[in-house]
């Protein structure tokens, strides 16, 4: 069944359930001139079924609604907490790169930093070109490497990718002999829309990384690692 009201110049047709629901909107004092319908209003619980008052449920609902802002809330609070957390870390990282003494300083730094305060299981750092002095560090693979190259053509726009594990073939040639406990990544190109490397991140929690994430900070690590390691490039 349904019932037509005016709205405006035009009629819109509406079912009872509607019609009520605008009727009690447009006429916020109805309650006020009946009360005695509001006090022989009953609705069933919503767990139980069991009938109960208007005014019990619109406390029930009052709480609920509590409930969630005040989980909301809570969330904001965690983040906001690990947001500076995260801000600290990139303060001491960004210290340490402009503090390194050496090429070898800072990749050493880098890596250890990544490892011990942004609590990572795997930190790998390859560029295609060389450096001087560079002879023997894994970090630079040159321009040779198929893999990396393939891993680098992947890059959209510099964003970094997050995600479960990666593929196999590409998982061993990153992390090695760790690749068995690496359950996520995040990837993050160094060099701008070019990329001249990558900073791969592996974690043994498979919920660490993920499409979905926030990269921020990640781009910004990868930002500071880059610009301390330029001045050394070829």
């Amino acid at each position: 069944m349904s019932q037509k009201l005016p709205t405006g110049e035009q009629q819109k047709e509406l079912t009872w359930e509607e019609a009520v629901a605008r009727y009690l909107e447009d006429n916020p004092d109805y309650f006020l001139r009946h009360g005695d319908v509001l006090a022989d209003l009953k609705v069933p619980h919503p767990d139980t079924g069991k009938a109960i008052s208007l005014v019990e449920r619109q406390l029930q609902v009052l709480r609920e609604q509590n409930q969630r802002l005040q989980q909301q809330l809570r969330e904001l609070v965690t983040i906001a907490r690990e947001n500076d957390v995260l801000g600290e870390r990139l303060h001491h990282f960004s210290l340490a790169m402009i503090d390194a003494g050496s090429l070898d300083d800072l990749l050493n730094t880098a890596q250890n930093l990544l490892r011990q305060e942004f609590k990572l299981d795997q930190v790998v750092i390859r560029f295609v070109q060389g450096a001087p002095g560079s002879a023997g560090r894994p970090e630079f693979a040159g321009p040779d490497d198929n893999q990396l190259a393939t891993l680098l053509k992947q890059f959209v726009g510099g964003r970094p990718i997050c995600g479960g594990k990666y593929d196999s073939k590409m998982t061993s040639y990153l992390f090695g002999a760790g690749a068995a406990d690496v359950k996520s990544t995040a990837m993050i190109a160094l060099g701008g829309e070019i990329p001249r490397g990558v900073l791969c991140l592996g974690s043994r929690d498979p919920h660490r990384f993920h499409p979905d994430m926030g990269t921020l900070y990640l781009v910004r690590l990868g930002e500071l690692l880059m610009r301390g390691v330029a001045k050394y490039l070829r």
